[in-house]
């Protein structure tokens, strides 16, 4: 188990080094893997991101990898739910299951523009999955058409730099936010809506909460105690230990004082220090 785990950690970190992914596919490969490992460590959706890797050993290592997953996960009676009803504690099928005659085919003639712009959103609908769902077909249907209502593409270039800015907002916040792709397919959010979200709305909850903590910081720093208030801080980050200093309070005798420099008078003055 340890041994695994440490495999995956490497894997997550193997970056562009297409030799040293190789290595540890390989290693993955004859390591003793069992269906615990691969539903507590999530091996299946790792090892699946390098199915497309630009070096062909390695896609197809990866391939052979999952293919020998899914192999040994069937044969312990293990079946892919996609595409199966999902049933709550009465046995009724999940309200929100998509409709049955969603097939795995684009239902709509486009443009080539268009065509392509609706090929990237199922791209990244299906993520890591082989094939795309009927679902997957559906929603990025929906979702390019909903964009071309904001900005129509009737004369060809016509809002043609808008569609495509929205265009790539999507995809890439699809991609990046696994949170809201799947409320997408779960019909919990429909694609007008989608175009509508803001660029916070469209981030996923760590980069809402950096963004949030960054505008903080800015509105604090602009009040004009801010020095005051963030000096030890400032002092501790570079390593100045203000407990005791040169000069001591007449009232209660402590060595903690902080002393600052302003220029309140002309120019030729000296500048007037502050005891705090």
């Amino acid at each position: 188990m340890e041994e695994v785990k440490a495999l995956v950690v490497d894997l997550q970190k193997v970056g562009d080094d297409a030799e040293r992914a190789l290595d540890l596919l390989k290693a993955l490969d004859a390591a003793e893997v069992t269906l615990a490992m691969l539903l507590e460590l999530k091996l299946g959706a790792l090892v699946a991101k390098f199915r497309k890797h630009e070096d062909g050993q390695v896609g197809d290592a990866a391939k052979a990898l999952v293919k020998k997953w899914k192999e040994m996960a069937a044969a312990a009676g293990i079946k892919s739910e996609k595409g199966e009803k999902r049933k709550d504690d009465d046995g009724k099928a999940d309200a929100k299951e998509a409709p049955q005659d969603e097939v795995a085919a684009f239902t709509t003639e486009l443009p080539d523009f268009r065509a392509k712009s609706r090929d990237r959103l199922l791209d990244v609908l299906k993520g890591s999955a082989d094939e795309a769902s009927p679902r997957c077909y559906a929603v990025a249907e929906a979702v390019e058409a909903a964009i071309n209502q904001v900005f129509p593409q009737v004369d060809g270039d016509a809002n043609k730099r808008d569609y495509t800015a929205k265009l790539r907002q999507l995809v890439f916040n699809l991609k990046k936010n696994d949170s809201l792709r799947e409320r997408l397919l779960a019909s919990e959010l429909d694609a007008p809506t989608l175009c509508a979200m803001s660029v916070d709305e469209l981030a996923p909850s760590h980069v809402r909460e950096k963004r949030e903590q960054a505008r903080n910081f800015l509105h604090d720093a602009r009040s004009l105690d801010w020095t005051k208030k963030n000096r030890d801080k400032m002092n501790k980050s570079i390593g100045i230990d203000d407990s005791k200093g040169m000069f001591q309070c007449n009232k209660c005798k402590s060595r903690r004082i902080a002393v600052s420099e302003k220029q309140t008078r002309s120019a030729d003055e000296p500048m007037t220090q502050f005891f705090e």
